[in-house]
Protein backbone atom coordinates (compact mmCIF):
# COMPACT_ATOMS: atom_id res chain seq x y z
CA UNK A 1 0.00 0.00 0.00
CA UNK A 2 2.56 2.66 1.31
CA UNK A 3 4.81 1.70 -1.92
CA UNK A 4 2.05 1.76 -4.24
CA UNK A 5 1.19 5.60 -2.83
CA UNK A 6 4.97 6.66 -3.01
CA UNK A 7 4.86 5.40 -7.39
CA UNK A 8 1.44 6.85 -7.75
CA UNK A 9 3.04 10.02 -6.29
CA UNK A 10 6.32 9.91 -8.10
CA UNK A 11 4.43 9.56 -11.35
CA UNK A 12 2.38 12.37 -10.19
CA UNK A 13 5.48 14.51 -9.17
CA UNK A 14 7.05 13.98 -12.56
CA UNK A 15 4.60 16.08 -14.57
CA UNK A 16 5.81 18.80 -11.96
CA UNK A 17 9.37 18.38 -13.06
CA UNK A 18 9.28 20.62 -16.44
CA UNK A 19 9.90 24.20 -15.32
CA UNK A 20 6.14 24.26 -17.62
CA UNK A 21 3.68 22.17 -15.68
CA UNK A 22 0.29 22.18 -17.93
CA UNK A 23 -2.71 24.09 -16.09
CA UNK A 24 -4.90 20.72 -17.37
CA UNK A 25 -1.84 18.69 -15.10
CA UNK A 26 -2.32 21.39 -12.39
CA UNK A 27 -5.96 21.15 -12.71
CA UNK A 28 -6.48 17.09 -12.68
CA UNK A 29 -3.79 15.95 -10.03
CA UNK A 30 -5.82 13.83 -7.64
CA UNK A 31 -4.54 13.35 -4.06
CA UNK A 32 -3.41 10.25 -2.52
CA UNK A 33 -6.52 7.87 -1.03
CA UNK A 34 -6.28 7.52 2.84
CA UNK A 35 -4.08 8.81 5.92
CA UNK A 36 -0.94 9.07 3.80
CA UNK A 37 1.94 11.50 4.88
CA UNK A 38 4.41 12.46 1.79
CA UNK A 39 7.62 14.36 1.91
CA UNK A 40 10.08 15.93 0.16
CA UNK A 41 13.12 18.08 0.11
CA UNK A 42 15.00 21.05 -1.47
CA UNK A 43 17.11 21.60 -3.67
CA UNK A 44 17.86 18.37 -4.68
CA UNK A 45 14.58 16.09 -3.49
CA UNK A 46 11.88 18.18 -5.57
CA UNK A 47 10.33 19.75 -2.62
CA UNK A 48 8.45 22.58 -4.20
CA UNK A 49 7.51 19.80 -6.72
CA UNK A 50 5.52 18.53 -3.44
CA UNK A 51 3.99 21.96 -3.30
CA UNK A 52 2.55 22.17 -6.81
CA UNK A 53 1.16 18.64 -6.04
CA UNK A 54 -0.51 19.44 -3.51
CA UNK A 55 -1.99 22.73 -5.28
CA UNK A 56 -3.05 20.27 -7.91
CA UNK A 57 -4.59 17.99 -5.65
CA UNK A 58 -7.17 20.80 -4.41
CA UNK A 59 -10.39 20.70 -5.75
CA UNK A 60 -12.33 22.57 -3.75
CA UNK A 61 -10.31 25.16 -1.76
CA UNK A 62 -6.83 26.38 -1.27
CA UNK A 63 -6.08 28.16 2.35
CA UNK A 64 -2.53 29.60 2.09
CA UNK A 65 -0.37 31.10 4.51
CA UNK A 66 3.29 32.44 3.26
CA UNK A 67 6.27 34.23 4.57
CA UNK A 68 6.64 35.26 1.04
CA UNK A 69 5.33 34.35 -2.28
CA UNK A 70 7.48 34.80 -5.77
CA UNK A 71 8.13 31.21 -7.12
CA UNK A 72 6.60 31.75 -10.63
CA UNK A 73 5.09 28.10 -11.04
CA UNK A 74 3.21 28.49 -7.95
CA UNK A 75 1.79 31.46 -8.44
CA UNK A 76 0.49 30.12 -11.94
CA UNK A 77 -0.88 27.59 -10.27
CA UNK A 78 -2.73 28.79 -7.47
CA UNK A 79 -3.95 31.38 -10.37
CA UNK A 80 -5.27 28.32 -12.62
CA UNK A 81 -7.10 26.96 -9.66
CA UNK A 82 -8.47 30.55 -8.53
CA UNK A 83 -9.63 30.91 -12.54
CA UNK A 84 -11.11 27.57 -12.20
CA UNK A 85 -13.66 28.48 -9.35
CA UNK A 86 -11.59 26.52 -6.47
CA UNK A 87 -11.45 29.21 -3.69
CA UNK A 88 -8.00 30.33 -3.27
CA UNK A 89 -7.24 32.60 0.17
CA UNK A 90 -3.95 33.64 0.78
CA UNK A 91 -2.24 35.54 3.92
CA UNK A 92 1.33 36.85 3.27
CA UNK A 93 3.71 39.06 6.07
CA UNK A 94 3.75 42.87 5.38
CA UNK A 95 7.22 42.95 6.26
CA UNK A 96 8.44 40.46 3.98
CA UNK A 97 5.85 40.46 1.51
CA UNK A 98 5.24 44.42 0.82
CA UNK A 99 7.23 46.65 2.98
CA UNK A 100 10.26 45.25 2.14
CA UNK A 101 9.34 44.44 -1.75
CA UNK A 102 11.76 47.37 -3.19
CA UNK A 103 11.21 46.58 -6.72
CA UNK A 104 7.47 45.51 -6.61
CA UNK A 105 8.08 42.13 -8.13
CA UNK A 106 6.39 39.89 -5.21
CA UNK A 107 3.22 42.94 -5.12
CA UNK A 108 2.93 42.11 -9.49
CA UNK A 109 3.25 38.66 -7.92
CA UNK A 110 0.32 38.93 -5.29
CA UNK A 111 -1.59 41.24 -7.84
CA UNK A 112 -1.50 39.08 -10.77
CA UNK A 113 -3.26 36.08 -8.30
CA UNK A 114 -5.90 38.51 -6.79
CA UNK A 115 -6.91 39.62 -10.66
CA UNK A 116 -6.97 35.60 -11.19
CA UNK A 117 -9.80 35.47 -8.04
CA UNK A 118 -7.35 34.78 -5.07
CA UNK A 119 -8.53 36.59 -1.86
CA UNK A 120 -5.05 38.23 -0.72
CA UNK A 121 -4.79 39.80 2.95
CA UNK A 122 -1.56 41.05 4.85
CA UNK A 123 -1.13 40.17 8.54
CA UNK A 124 1.55 43.12 9.81
CA UNK A 125 0.59 42.33 13.51
CA UNK A 126 3.33 40.70 14.16
CA UNK A 127 7.32 41.20 13.62
CA UNK A 128 7.35 38.07 11.17
CA UNK A 129 4.04 36.03 9.60
CA UNK A 130 6.62 33.41 9.36
CA UNK A 131 4.05 30.53 8.36
CA UNK A 132 4.42 28.59 5.30
CA UNK A 133 1.48 26.19 5.15
CA UNK A 134 -1.73 25.24 2.68
CA UNK A 135 -5.09 23.82 3.96
CA UNK A 136 -5.86 21.66 1.04
CA UNK A 137 -9.77 20.59 0.66
CA UNK A 138 -10.40 21.21 4.23
CA UNK A 139 -8.48 17.53 4.86
CA UNK A 140 -4.89 18.34 3.90
CA UNK A 141 -2.40 20.30 5.27
CA UNK A 142 1.07 21.44 3.55
CA UNK A 143 3.62 22.99 5.64
CA UNK A 144 7.25 22.86 6.27
CA UNK A 145 10.81 25.34 5.83
CA UNK A 146 10.03 26.23 2.58
CA UNK A 147 9.80 29.14 1.49
CA UNK A 148 7.71 29.56 -2.08
CA UNK A 149 9.88 31.45 -3.81
CA UNK A 150 12.69 30.34 -6.39
CA UNK A 151 15.49 30.19 -3.60
CA UNK A 152 13.04 27.62 -1.49
CA UNK A 153 12.55 25.35 -4.84
CA UNK A 154 16.28 25.91 -6.30
CA UNK A 155 18.60 26.64 -3.57
CA UNK A 156 18.03 26.23 -0.19
CA UNK A 157 17.92 23.46 2.13
CA UNK A 158 13.85 22.81 2.59
CA UNK A 159 11.79 19.72 3.69
CA UNK A 160 8.29 19.70 2.62
CA UNK A 161 5.69 17.62 4.34
CA UNK A 162 1.90 16.87 3.30
CA UNK A 163 -0.51 15.09 5.58
CA UNK A 164 -3.04 13.76 3.15
CA UNK A 165 -6.72 13.17 4.66
CA UNK A 166 -6.54 14.27 7.93
CA UNK A 167 -9.24 16.10 8.74
CA UNK A 168 -7.98 16.84 12.82
CA UNK A 169 -4.79 18.39 11.47
CA UNK A 170 -6.26 20.09 8.95
CA UNK A 171 -8.88 21.61 10.93
CA UNK A 172 -5.94 23.09 13.84
CA UNK A 173 -4.19 24.80 10.58
CA UNK A 174 -7.37 26.19 9.36
CA UNK A 175 -7.94 27.30 13.11
CA UNK A 176 -5.04 29.04 12.88
CA UNK A 177 -5.80 30.25 9.01
CA UNK A 178 -8.73 32.14 10.25
CA UNK A 179 -6.69 33.78 13.24
CA UNK A 180 -4.90 35.36 11.13
CA UNK A 181 -7.38 36.19 8.33
CA UNK A 182 -8.96 38.41 11.25
CA UNK A 183 -5.92 39.88 11.45
CA UNK A 184 -5.17 40.94 7.64
CA UNK A 185 -5.48 43.77 6.10
CA UNK A 186 -6.91 43.03 2.14
CA UNK A 187 -4.21 43.52 -0.39
CA UNK A 188 -5.46 46.83 -2.22
CA UNK A 189 -5.58 48.59 0.81
CA UNK A 190 -1.94 47.97 1.51
CA UNK A 191 0.57 50.55 0.75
Amino acid sequence: MIAGCIAELAIALAAFASPVASVATVLTTAAPEGRVTSYAFSPDGKGMDLVLYGVGSAHRSIHVLAYVMTYRPLIEALAAKARAGVPVAIAVDYGESIANDRDGYIRRGLDYLARAGAAICVVDRYRLMHDKAMILDHRSVQTGSINYTAAGAKSNSENVVIAWNDPVLAEAFEQHFRSRLAQCRPLDQVR
